[in-house]
This record gives structure tokens, sequence and C-alpha cells, in this order.
């Protein structure tokens, strides 16, 4: 069966489809090399990397190779069985007649080995065979919810499909991520409740009766991978904290990447093994007097695990603290909060007018201004009254308690 996707009224992209006991899938091709694959018509098979095997594949091998599927990838079912792709370094390497019984007991009804010195040999797993060539099959899950689409119609009228991806998501990708779809966002990323969504609902979050809201800005991300067990990890922008506001409404972790040198990459893994390289654990106590002191409680309770774990200090630190022990000659007399409450405020200019592009855009196809939310049109409109001035003097406070 062929799936077609239409966008605005032009077909973008045709996609088979495939529904096995139930369970839907869908096909996307994949380069291959493997003329040996040719002769084949429409078949559902499996690709078993075997360079660990070493000369012959027992049942043994095969079935903690199979099991392992079996346990991680959501897709597998024993009919990918049907049959199999041994591809490997491996000269010489052979079927036992035991693991050939085994795999014949589980449906199997041929096998072939591929020579896997080609650069793009097919990563292991279930495949469909369409035409003699090789198709990746993407479980098919219902989005219940509503964590997936985009944010305002307007921008899509605006702006054609991109052709490529964002750096961020390319590199993931190049190391081998599937991406399963784009998550919603709460229009230009400013915060809405679901009361307040109106072009498209808002995403559900998965706690307490499933009517709660998930929170905002990348609130889609949130929602699915608090929702959805078949997603191992989303991605959110992290502008003003929504990242950490989003795993505090849905309950799931939250990391963000900060900007460091060197790059703690092993850290962002949470490697263990890098604790060496850190002095202690902070906590910070601004922050913490803000909330409410049962969460707080449990949050120092965290906080002394982690510290525990890495083996390091759990030490207290108050910004406001440092600052009025050692402020800035730019501040004179002002409290840390005197000094930033205009320079927070006044960054919003840059918010506002990041959308300039998109404003001009639309009305000159339209010769009318773009709907958006209410939510984002209090937003704009008090964004729109801050002076380049204004802003310019907030970055250089910012510069200022940075320093």
């Amino acid at each position: 069966m062929t799936l077609s996707v239409v966008v605005d009224g032009h077909l973008v992209e045709r996609h088979e489809n495939l529904e096995l006991n139930g369970v839907r899938y869908l096909l996307e091709p994949v380069p291959s090399d493997y003329q040996v694959i040719n002769d084949l018509a429409t078949t559902l098979a499996t690709v078993i990397d075997v360079d660990d095997c070493g000369s012959e594949i027992t049942a043994d091998w095969i079935h903690k190779c199979i099991h392992h599927y079996k346990e991680t990838d959501d897709v597998f079912q024993v009919p990918f069985l049907r049959g199999i792709l041994f591809c490997g370094l491996q000269d010489g390497c052979s079927l036992s007649p035991d693991a050939h019984t085994f795999l014949t007991g589980l449906g199997m009804q041929w096998h072939r080995f591929l020579n896997g010195n080609q650069s793009n040999r097919p990563l292991p797993g279930p495949y469909v065979i369409l035409r003699g060539a090789l198709h990746e099959p993407f479980r098919l899950y219902a989005d219940a919810h509503a964590a997936f689409f985009m944010a305002t119609r307007s921008y899509l009228q605006t702006y054609p499909e991109k052709s490529q991806s964002a750096p961020c998501i390319q590199r993931i990708l190049d190391l081998g991520a599937s991406i399963v779809g784009k998550t919603k966002l709460c229009a230009f990323a400013q915060w809405e409740e679901p009361t307040e969504a109106i072009e498209y609902t808002s995403p559900w979050s998965a706690r307490a009766d499933g009517f709660q809201s998930s929170g905002g800005s990348s609130n889609g991300s949130g929602a699915a991978i608090a929702a959805y067990d078949w997603l191992d990890i989303t991605i959110g922008s992290d502008s003003k904290t929504h990242l950490q506001l989003e795993a505090y409404y849905d309950l799931h972790y939250g990391m963000v990447a900060l900007p460091c040198d060197p790059p703690l990459e092993s850290f962002r893994r949470m490697d263990l093994s890098i604790a060496h390289q850190f002095s202690s654990v902070l906590w910070p106590i601004d922050y913490w007097n803000i909330i409410d002191p049962e969460q707080r409680e449990m949050g120092g309770k965290f906080a002394d695990e982690v510290a525990s774990a890495l083996q390091l200090p759990l030490q207290n630190f108050s910004l406001e603290e440092a600052w009025e022990r050692q402020p800035p000659e730019d501040a004179g007399l002002q409290s840390l909060e005197e000094y930033m409450i205009k320079a927070t405020q006044d960054m919003w200019y840059d918010d506002y007018h990041a959308f300039d592009d998109f404003q001009d855009k639309y009305w000159a196809k339209y010769q009318r201004a773009p709907y958006v939310t209410p939510p984002t049109r209090a937003a704009w409109n008090f964004s729109k009254t801050i002076s380049k001035s204004d802003r310019d003097e907030a970055a250089r406070k910012v510069q200022v308690f940075r320093s």
C-alpha cells in the first residue's frame, strides 16, 4: 500500500506502509550496494551483523542475537526472520546445522551472506525488501497526547518546506539517531496554556488525569517523552528556563547543554567517570528559596544523593550574597535584583525582532498582519515598545553580571 503525503495541495513524498500482526510500519528505502538483493521480490528480512561470531554461526550465538532484538527493538517481530542477510567482514563464515534448524523453526525460509566491505552496509535489524530494494520499517504509534505537529498556520503559509536539517539535528542524525517526528511548540515560543492554544490543540501532559498543562515553549517535547515509552529522548529549546519547567510540569528528567570550555560531552551523557574534574555540587539558594518547601526538601535530598554518588561536597551558593559582598562598580549601591530587573525585561527586544522577517514577508504576501495567539500578541505588544538603545544597555548589564 502507498501512503501519499500532501502539504498545501502539493504531493511531497510517497511512502509504502506495512501492517504486520496489527502493528503498522512506514517503510523508507535504504541506499545499498548489495546487488545480490535485486533478484528478491517482496519479502521480510533481518540483517544480522556477524563481525564477532567467529568462523561459524552457532545456535547459541544466534539465539542471543535474536533475544537482544526482541528486548531492545520495538520494530522487530519474529516474522522478520523469514529471510536473513548475514552481513560482516568475516571470510568463510558459515551457518552451523543447529543454528539452521533453530532459525527454520522460527520461520526462516532463506538466508544469504553479504560481503561487508562496502561503505554503506545496512545496519543490523529488521527490513522489508520491495522490488529488490531494502526498506527500513519505522513503527507507527498513535499520538494519544497530541504532542506532534506545528504551532502556527501563518508561519507555515509564509515559508516553504526546509530542504535540510539544522546543524544540531544533523549531528545526531549522523551519529545514527532516528527522528520520528516534529513535536509541537507554543506559537513563537511564547508560553501558552491549553486554553490559550487556538490554532492547534496543546499537548496533553501524561500526569494525573491527562488534562494537565504540559508547560510552555517546547511543550510537545516534554509531553512526548513523559507519555511515550517508544521514545528515548526529545529535544527542546531552553530559552528562559523553559526546558527545566517542562521537566517539572511533565515529571521527567531535563538535561541542559550549557556552553563551556572544554566541552563536557561526557558529563552530558551522565558519565560519572569524569567526576574528578569537578570540585563540588552547587545548591543555588536564591532559586530554591522561592520553591514550595516540600519540593525544596525533595530537591535537597536529590542533590545530596548526586553529591554522594560523585563523592563531592554539596556547597550552598547565593548569587545575591556574592553580589552584596563584592558588587561591580557599575552597580553602585544597587542590589542584584535592582540592577538586573529592567535588563531582563528589555532583552525581550530580541524576542520580538527575531520575527521581523516573518512579519514583513507575511504582510508582503497577504497585505495583512499575521494572526498570532493572545499570549504572543501580549508579549509582542510589550516588546515592541523597547528601544534598541534600551536593549543594548540591557546586554551591557548582562555582560557585567556574567563577569
